[in-house]
């Protein structure tokens, strides 16, 4: 997470870098995940940031309980 976070500048992206830096432990980086994925769409556009994500998100299996994984998303459809 920071090494894509310090590609960037600025002081949110910054301030997220900070956050991600002081995280206690695995679980508190899989919450900051979000905030990672809005720093970088907010300078690479979502798209750029989804594939960034990806990577890092592909870090975190086996090291997180099953429910905490990533969720399915379905749509609702009638």
């Amino acid at each position: 997470m920071l090494s894509v976070l310090q590609a960037h500048g600025g002081h949110s992206v910054q301030r997220v870098a900070q956050r991600v830096r002081f995280a206690s432990d695995v679980e508190a980086l899989w919450y900051l995940r979000q905030d990672v994925m809005v720093a970088l769409s907010a300078i690479d556009g979502e798209a750029a940031a989804r594939r960034q994500m990806k990577a890092i998100n592909s870090m975190f299996k086996g090291g997180l309980p099953g429910s905490m994984g990533p969720r399915a998303h379905q749509r609702f459809t009638h």
